[in-house]
C-alpha cells in the first residue's frame, strides 16, 4: 500500500531524511577536527590525556550525573501522578541523546526518541509535552550561562578600562531579560503573535505572515499551557537545570587542572562551559559538534593563556566521554528491541505525527477522559455520607484527594488520551495540585444542576476538538482502566451510541459520547433525569432512546460514598491488584485506621 504524504507534503521517511546541508556540515566538521589535531599534534594530545589518567572515570561519571539531572527535570515537568521513574528517565535521556549526537537531526530525533523509549510507562503525547517545557527551561538556563559567560570573559580579560561598568550593565540586563521572559509567560501575554500580526498589518508578505502568525499562536498556547504555575515546581526545575551546568563546569575544571600547566579557576571553567553551550546551540546539526568544538575551545584556550593544545585536548576528552555514553545509549536501544535505524525511523514518525496535528490546527485532538470533581479543600466538605465511619472532616478530605489522585493517575496510563478534571465553581481550584492534578488539566463545570454541568462539559470538550469523550466520577479509585478503554473503543467504532457504566445504586459511574457530524453537539441526555436516585440510569436510557441513540452497557462498578462501599473498597485494597490500582487511597486509609 502506498504511504500517504502528510500535511506538509512529506512522508514519514522523507521527514527524517538527512538534508544535504546536514551532510555538508558533518563533512566540514570532520575536516576541521583533522586540521586541529594535526596542528596540535597527536603526541601532545595523547600526553594531555595521559595526564588525566583515572580521572577520566570521574569525567564519565559526571556526564552520567548530567543525564540524570536532565531526566529529573523532565520528570518534574510531568503534571500529576506518573510512572516515569528516575531510572527510566535517565535511560531515555541517554538513548535519545545518542540518536541526537549520531545524526544531524539533533532535537528533531532525540526528543521524540526519549518519549518513545518510555511509552510503556507514559503516553508519548504526555512525555513529549513534558519534554517541550523541559527544553524551554533548559534553553533559558543555557541563555543565562552564555550571557553570564560573556560577563565572566570580560572579568577574566579586563580588556576595557570600564570593565566593572560593563559587568554591572550586563548583569542588570540579564536579570531584566529573564524577568521579562518569565513575566510574559506567567501572564500569558501574546507578545510574539502580536508582533507577527503587526508585521502583517504593514502588508509585508501577507501569506507568509498569516501562516507564521498561526504557528506562533499555537506555540504560545503550548508554552502557556505547559509552563508550571506552582512556585515550588519552578524553583525545582531551575535548580535541576542549573545543576546540569554546574556539573559541566566541575568537569571542565577537573580536566583543565590535569592537562594544563596553568592552574585554572572556576571562573575559567565557567567561561569554557558558556562557550561550549554557545557552540552546542549554534551547531546542533553537526554530529557530536565534531570540529567546531575543537576550533571554538582551542580559540578560547589560546585567548585565556592555556594554549591551543589544552583547548583541543579538552574538546577531545569531551568527545571520549560522549562516545562512552553513546555506546551505553546504543546498548539501551538494543535492549529495548530497537536498532538505531528503527529508533530514528520511529522518532521521525512521531515527530511527523505531531507536526500533522499542528498543521491541522488541532481540529481533531483525539479522545478525552474527564473526571467530574470538586475541590478537596473547598468550603463544602466532600464525602459527607461517610461521616458515620469517618467523623473527622480532615480525614474525609484527605481520602477524597487520594481518590482523585488515583483516578487521574489511572486514566493517565491510557495511551493517546487527554485527561481533564472538571471542577465545580463553588469550590474553585484549590487542592487539586496536591492531589496530582495539573493546572492545565483543569476545566470548570457550568450549569445549575448536575445535568446542565455534564452537558456543558461535553459541549466544551467537543468544541475543543476532543472526541470521543468519556466522563467518570472522582470516587472510583480502583476502577480498572480497561473499562474506560472499552468505552472509548466502542465509541470509536460508532458514534450513534452512548456508553454507560452501571453503578450499583441505580446511577452510572461512566458515560461516554462521540461527536456526531451533522447532529447537535451533545444529545439531550441530561434533561428530566432524577439525579441521585435509583432511577437515574433508567431515565438516561429512556432519554437515549428518544434521541435515537443505542445504549451500550459496561460491567457494573461501585461509587465509594457510604459505609458499605467503603468496606468493600478496603477489602479490595487488601488484595495486591487493588492496592496497585489505588496506591494513594491505600496509603491514606492505612494512616486513618492506624490512628
Amino acid at each position: 500500500m502506498q504511504r500517504l504524504p502528510n500535511a506538509a507534503g512529506l512522508t514519514p521517511r522523507a521527514a527524517h531524511r538527512v538534508s544535504p546541508g546536514g551532510v555538508a556540515a558533518a563533512v566540514l566538521g570532520v575536516a576541521l577536527f583533522v586540521y586541529y589535531v594535526q596542528r596540535v599534534g597527536v603526541g601532545e594530545i595523547a600526553t594531555g590525556i595521559g595526564r588525566l589518567g583515572w580521572l577520566f572515570l570521574v569525567v564519565v561519571a559526571l556526564g552520567g550525573l548530567r543525564f540524570a539531572v536532565r531526566g529529573m527535570a523532565w520528570r518534574g515537568c510531568l503534571e500529576g501522578a506518573h510512572r516515569l521513574t528516575p531510572g527510566r528517565a535517565f535511560q531515555a535521556v541517554v538513548a535519545g541523546d545518542t540518536l541526537g549526537n549520531l545524526t544531524p537531526l539533533s532535537l528533531l530525533i532525540s526528543e521524540p526518541a526519549k518519549a518513545l523509549f518510555v511509552r510503556d510507562r507514559e503516553p508519548v503525547s504526555r512525555t513529549l509535552a513534558a519534554l517541550a517545557i523541559e527544553n524551554l527551561f533548559y534553553t533559558l538556563s543555557a541563555a543565562l550561562v552564555i550571557a553570564g559567560g560573556a560577563l565572566a570573559l570580560v572579568l577574566r580579560l579586563r580588556t576595557v578600562d570600564t570593565w566593572w561598568l560593563a559587568s554591572v550593565g550586563l548583569v542588570a540586563a540579564l536579570i531584566v531579560l529573564i524577568s521579562l521572559v518569565h513575566a510574559v509567560i506567567w501572564r500569558q501575554m501574546r507578545v510574539a503573535s502580536k508582533l507577527v500580526e503587526l508585521v502583517g498589518r504593514r502588508r509585508l508578505a501577507p501569506r507568509l505572515v498569516a501562516r507564521w502568525a498561526e504557528r506562533v499562536r499555537r506555540v504560545e498556547d503550548r508554552v502557556y499551557a505547559l509552563y508550571p504555575r506552582e512556585p515550588g515546581r519552578l524553583v525545582r526545575l531551575a535548580c535541576w537545570e542549573l545543576s546540569f551546568h554546574a556539573l559541566a563546569i566541575l568537569e571542565i575544571y577537573i580536566v583543565l587542572s590535569r592537562i594544563s600547566d596553568i592552574a585554572p579557576t572556576l571562573l575559567d571553567a565557567f567561561v569554557f562551559e558558556s562557550t561550549n553551550r554557545f557552540i552546542t546551540t549554534l551547531f546542533k546539526p553537526v554530529p557530536m559538534r565534531i570540529g567546531v568544538d575543537e576550533a571554538g575551545t582551542a580559540a578560547l584556550a589560546e585567548q585565556l593563556g592555556f594554549g591551543t593544545a589544552a583547548g583541543v585536548t579538552l574538546a577531545i576528552v569531551r568527545k571520549a566521554r560522549m562516545l562512552v555514553w553513546m555506546t551505553a545509549g546504543v546498548g539501551l536501544l538494543v535492549r529495548r528491541g530497537l536498532s538505531v535505524r528503527r529508533a530514528i525511523a520511529d522518532a521521525g514518525t512521531a515527530r511527523v505525527a505531531t507536526r500533522q496535528d499542528e498543521l491541522a490546527g488541532g481540529a481533531t485532538r483525539g479522545a478525552a477522559v474527564v473526571v467530574m470533581a470538586r475541590s478537596p479543600e473547598g468550603r463544602r466538605p466532600p464525602k459527607t455520607r461517610l461521616a458515620g465511619v469517618l467523623p473527622d472532616e480532615h480525614d474525609r478530605r484527605r481520602l477524597y484527594a487520594a481518590f482523585l489522585a488515583d483516578v487521574v493517575a489511572g486514566c493517565g496510563m491510557i495511551d493517546g488520551v487527554t485527561v481533564r478534571v472538571a471542577y465545580t465553581e463553588d469550590g474553585g481550584t484549590s487542592g487539586f495540585v496536591k492531589a496530582g492534578v495539573g493546572a492545565d488539566q483543569l476545566m470548570p463545570q457550568r450549569g445549575a444542576d448536575l445535568g446542565d454541568r455534564e452537558r456543558g462539559v461535553f459541549e466544551d470538550l467537543f468544541r475543543d476538538g476532543f472526541s470521543p469523550v468519556v466522563m467518570i466520577g472522582s470516587d472510583l479509585p480502583t476502577l480498572p482502566a480497561q473499562r474506560v478503554v472499552e468505552a472509548l473503543d466502542r465509541l470509536r467504532a460508532s458514534d450513534d451510541r452512548v456508553v454507560l457504566g452501571p453503578a450499583n445504586d441505580g446511577g452510572y459511574y461512566l458515560i461516554g459520547l462521540a461527536a456526531r457530524p451533522g447532529h447537535a453537539a451533545v444529545p439531550d441526555l441530561f434533561t428530566g433525569i432524577r439525579w441521585s436516585t435509583a432511577w437515574a440510569r433508567a431515565d438516561t436510557v429512556a432519554a437515549a432512546d428518544r434521541c435515537g441513540l443505542r445504549v451500550d452497557l459496561l460491567g457494573d462498578w461501585y461509587d465509594v460514598d457510604d459505609e458499605a462501599s467503603l468496606t468493600r473498597l478496603r477489602a479490595e485494597l487488601a488484595t495486591e491488584d487493588g492496592a496497585r490500582r489505588a496506591p494513594a487511597t491505600t496509603r491514606v486509609l492505612e494512616e486513618i485506621f492506624r490512628d
